[in-house]
């Protein structure tokens, strides 16, 4: 059945590959968990605390650690099993979930115990997502790597698509701590799915020199940083990207509520209107992906694939009537939503067909890296010029620098011409 389903339909084709279909099932049934987690999660913060600030620090406790870890994540990656990675990230956070909903049925949960939860969250996080982009070339042949990025791409939009409002209504039916026990089951599920499969990983024991200890650790995150400063295409499109993300993260996340609000007059659910365009969008860009065959030239397209998200952003700080800002709206988000799956299921193919899979861990760490320290850089930025200039100038400004910003890598030749 899934040999005519693959067949005929080349955006799946990677499920032929039973290891892949077990993670990719696995994972996506947990990342279906986890959308009506965080759900859950701000609405116990709420009910404990009554305080934005204290749902502020809840996020900045699982940010932190994301960040700090995620180099040695990259490490870790390229020095042990990923699958083994995988179990032991899956398995912990299922086993701590489980124990704060045993606390909350109990009564004897408190907010340290939620700020605590959200640590070992935001740490295990640094070291699991280098290890499942990595491992994905152990999983499927290469021609199948578009395809296999496209479903993990494509179940991550759909769990943050249907999460929300699967948790809401779990939360009405089950409380809060109901939905822990559940996003616990998750975890213990996928750790199944792990389990159920044998994965050869050919980049165990490449190490020349067993290195041990923290001085062995920064040894091999300085020989990923030079792997990436000596390739002109990496370097500049992780600088680029990092860059361009400055444009994007603050508008959308910060200046659009403002927009709606303040300059359509308009409520939440215009906002959430928009953010389902943007799913849409994905959805058809995974799609659109998936299948095509082996591309020529995905350099070139690549960074050419990003010109709709500038454009989606620019669109939005534009003045519209009210009436047409609801289709404009739409379209914006939708290409925003199109262009960025589009790229990035692009890029994380070329990261792991070009770079050895004994470094790709700290290569995707690196990339990561980079993407996540813009966010509350561009975040910050956003709000200050929001309540300066307004938020239609924040969006324009923003557009702007990333469409200027992603077209400098194209002025490199090795990006231009990479097949």
């Amino acid at each position: 059945m899934i040999a005519t389903f693959t067949k005929n339909l080349r955006f799946a084709r990677a499920l032929k590959a039973r290891p892949f279909a077990m993670v990719w099932i696995g994972q996506s049934l947990s990342g279906l968990g986890d959308g009506i987690f965080y759900i859950a999660l701000a609405w116990q913060v709420l009910l404990m605390t009554h305080s934005g600030t204290a749902m502020g620090l809840v996020l900045v406790a699982s940010a932190i650690p994301r960040l700090v870890f995620m180099l040695i994540g990259g490490v870790t990656a390229d020095r042990l099993p990923r699958q083994m990675i995988l179990l032991w990230s899956d398995g912990g956070r299922g086993v701590v979930v489980l124990l704060i909903s045993m606390l909350g049925f109990t009564g004897h949960l408190q907010f340290w115990h939620l700020v605590i939860e959200a640590l070992i969250f935001g740490l295990v996080d640094g070291f699991f997502m280098p290890a499942v982009l990595a491992i994905t070339p152990d999983l499927v042949e290469k021609d199948d790597l578009p395809s296999a990025n496209a479903l993990v791409s494509g179940s991550q939009t759909l769990t943050q698509l249907i999460g929300p409002v699967l948790g809401a209504a779990l939360i009405a039916l089950i409380s809060p701590m109901g939905v822990f026990a559940l996003n616990g089951l998750s975890f213990l599920i996928s750790v199944a799915f792990l389990l159920s499969v044998q994965i050869p990983e050919s980049h165990v024991g490449q190490f020349e020199v067993p290195r041990r200890g923290i001085a062995g650790v920064m040894v091999d995150v300085r020989e990923g940083v030079f792997y990436v400063r000596s390739s002109r295409w990496l370097w500049v499109s992780i600088l680029c990207l990092s860059i361009g993300s400055i444009g994007m993260a603050g508008p959308i996340t910060v200046a659009m509520p403002k927009l709606i609000h303040d300059v359509y007059g308009q409520g939440a659910w215009l906002l959430g209107l928009i953010s389902s365009a943007g799913a849409v969008g994905s959805l058809l860009g995974l799609g659109l992906v998936g299948q095509m065959k082996q591309l020529k030239r995905r350099g070139l397209i690549s960074y050419l694939s990003l010109i709709p998200a500038g454009v989606g952003i620019v669109l939005f700080g534009l003045p519209w009537s009210h009436t047409a800002f609801f289709i404009v709206g739409a379209v914006a988000s939708a290409l925003f939503g199109l262009s960025g799956a589009f790229f990035n299921t692009n890029w994380f193919t070329i990261l792991q067909e070009m770079v050895p899979g004994d470094k790709l861990g700290r290569v995707i760490s690196l990339t990561m890296l980079g993407s996540f320290a813009a966010i509350p850089v561009s975040q910050a930025l956003g709000g200050m010029l929001t309540d300066r200039l307004g938020p239609a100038m924040v969006f324009l400004l923003g557009g702007l620098l990333a469409l200027s910003i992603n077209f400098l890598p194209l002025l490199v030749r090795d990006v231009r011409e990479m097949q």
